[in-house]
């Protein structure tokens, strides 16, 4: 047991954590990044002398111990670390101490009683949510939250998916919508057609430009995409069209969508069978639920093209198929299923399952049940062990009871951008697997996750803005939060489930309750919360509209997109609508203009400024 003096932990604070344009870390945060870590690893030895002079005891087998000689003026603080001892398999670090700091007087002298994590064996095996909902029935709500719901059987929700929070009532978050858009028809004619226009080779995955109407003269259409649900088989189609090369043998392909990829937030993709059935492919639309063709920003269109280069071959302008290496199963699926396993076949194809499971998703290359998405396990490790012990907290991962870097690292796996360590060659993709071709397990180090998982450790600069601060790209929440001072300070130590309720849809989407009222900021900053005029006065002279004002509009602002955005408002006789993007900051700071530079054209100092307040929903 560690006595970590709070004045250690802001110091390392203040310590950068700086991600280089190609995307790793620099050195000196490598130290710094883990903050009670760290610390008790002397990777970092504050000016106090660090390790070497933190008051330590050994604690008995009910996890107590006496921590003699600390400090007791009223500003000596500490932060109770538990490290199991090197023997110890079945405990990880932390402890139920460790994220608030607490006063040397009330530990001096005096019994401590720390929690750890129990963590399953090496040999354990993964159950299913199924499984665990029979002893956990109180945490049922997760199945109706977006984690549950990002790979689906087209139109058809598994038992283990509740679309109550994005039904039809509920506008741009309707999961179906764009399921809605593979209207009646068959193999000549009906559905929704797409047009896939000026290829453009120095863009990302969207090289084609699209709409919903042929552009005509002055472009060079290429391709279109007909999505037609078939009057008599019953399936999801997506026809695609040789429009440039009227000749090409392979046109027209029909393809059928068999999983949707998402859908109640934001955007919507489609998965489709590999010729011989082996893997998953993405098939080239995604579908934008905010989207609107009249925008003249080709990323916030109704579809938006989603690398239809891998179905059509600009080089000989004939349609093909995606390389094996671009499956779903090698470079996405990881952060979605639960138990993940991949194999590579003869042929180079790769095929993932997950585990069986009788409420789950069917796998159209199996045709078996399985979790394909977020379960308990993926959080908590597999529960086999603790099944069979009843439960009682053995052999199962407690988050509530890990240091914070470890916490924070369950949600870190997936909520960043690397590039993985897989075992297969010249395939590194952003699954972060190590060489076993795992992800990192529930209540691993993020510096074990650094060393083994990733051949790239985070997003590079394609992916962020000018400043190399703010990310642009989605899924990078932990890349901005482990640099906020929530992560890294001598008081408080936050975790992203100190807001995000992981096991519930919340009150307000996204897995939280109490933004719209203020009360989860002011749970923890409640002089602010309780005077907002004056807080809104103190820092930007000004009062607008206090009762309507939400502390998330300034300090979560929508720096990153992953659908079309979202619309603001409408400026001048031109009628153009504005937009934020669609995804928050989690850096908590607030962007100014002054922020902006030529080289980093960020534009939410303006859009946040003026379109908060100024928006389609509320006209001024």
């Amino acid at each position: 047991m560690f006595a970590i003096p709070a004045a250690d932990v802001t110091e390392i604070a203040a310590q950068p954590i700086t991600l280089q344009a190609d995307g790793n870390y620099d050195a000196a945060s490598m130290n710094v990044d883990e903050p009670l870590e760290d610390l008790v690893n002397g990777n970092f030895t504050p000016t106090g002398g660090g390790v070497a002079n933190y008051v330590t005891a050994v604690t008995d087998a009910n996890g107590k111990a006496v921590l003699t000689g600390l400090p007791v003026a009223a500003s000596d603080e500490f932060f109770i670390y538990v490290a199991p001892a090197a023997t110890d398999s079945g405990h990880l670090p932390g402890g139920s101490l460790c994220r608030n700091a607490v006063t040397g007087a009330s530990l001096n002298n005096k019994v401590t009683a720390v929690e750890l994590s129990t963590t399953p064996s090496a040999t354990a095996t993964n159950i299913g949510s199924s499984a665990c909902l029979v002893c956990h029935g109180t945490k049922s709500g997760v199945k109706q939250t977006a984690h549950k719901h990002g790979i689906m059987n087209i139109g058809s929700p598994s038992g283990l998916q509740d679309l109550t929070e994005f039904d039809a009532d509920n506008g741009i978050y309707n999961y179906m919508a764009g399921v809605g858009m593979f209207t009646a028809g068959d193999a000549t004619s009906g559905g929704t057609t797409v047009w896939f226009y000026d290829y453009d080779a120095t863009r990302g995955f969207d090289k084609f430009q699209t709409q919903m109407t042929d552009p005509g003269t002055g472009h060079t259409v290429y391709a279109t995409v007909r999505l037609y649900k078939d009057t008599t088989s019953g399936k999801y189609m997506m026809q695609i069209t040789n429009i440039k090369n009227a000749t090409d043998p392979n046109s027209p392909m029909d393809i059928e969508a068999v999983l949707t990829y998402g859908g109640g937030v934001y955007k919507q993709r489609y998965l489709t069978k590999s010729a011989s059935g082996a893997s998953l492919h993405m098939m080239p639309l995604q579908y934008q639920a905010t989207g609107d063709d009249t925008s003249g920003d080709r990323t916030r269109k109704q579809y938006r093209d989603y690398h239809m280069d891998r179905w059509y071959d600009v080089n000989t302008d004939t349609l093909t198929t995606p390389a094996a290496a671009k499956s779903f199963d090698i470079n996405c699926a990881a952060c979605h299923y639960n138990d993940y396993q991949v194999t590579q076949n003869a042929g180079g194809e790769f095929t993932a399952t997950a585990v069986a499971d009788p409420n789950g998703t069917v796998n159209p290359l199996t045709g078996t049940q399985q979790e394909m998405n977020v379960g308990c396990e993926t959080c908590h490790g597999p529960g086999s062990e603790h099944q069979a012990a009843g439960g009682n907290g053995v052999a199962i991962v407690n988050p509530n009871d890990l240091s914070v870097s470890r916490v924070t690292m369950i949600c870190g796996r997936c909520h960043s951008r690397p590039e993985g360590n897989s075992s297969f060659a010249g395939v590194n993709t952003d699954q972060p697997l190590d060489t076993n071709d795992e992800m990192l397990h529930p209540g691993g180090s993020r510096a074990d996750y650094l060393a083994n998982n990733t051949f790239r450790d985070d997003a590079n600069s394609g992916s962020m803005w000018g400043d190399g601060l703010h990310s642009k790209s989605h899924h990078q929440q932990y890349t901005d939060f482990i640099k906020t001072v929530k992560y890294r300070n001598g008081s408080a130590l936050k975790t992203c489930v100190d807001c995000h309720d992981i096991h519930a849809p919340g009150t307000d989407r996204h897995q939280l309750s109490g933004t719209s009222d203020n009360t989860l900021c002011a749970s923890c900053h409640p002089t602010q919360g309780a005077d907002i005029v004056a807080h809104m006065t103190a820092k930007t002279g000004t009062s607008v509209m206090p009762s309507n004002t939400m502390c998330t509009q300034c300090h979560f602002t929508k720096n990153a997109k992953s659908g079309a955005g979202d619309p603001v408002g409408k400026v001048g006789a031109s009628g153009t609508t504005y937009r934020h993007n669609d995804i928050s900051s989690h850096l908590l700071d607030v962007p100014t203009k002054a922020d902006t530079s030529p080289s980093n054209p960020m534009p939410v100092p303006y859009t946040n400024t003026c379109g908060s307040c100024h928006s389609l929903s509320a006209p001024l």
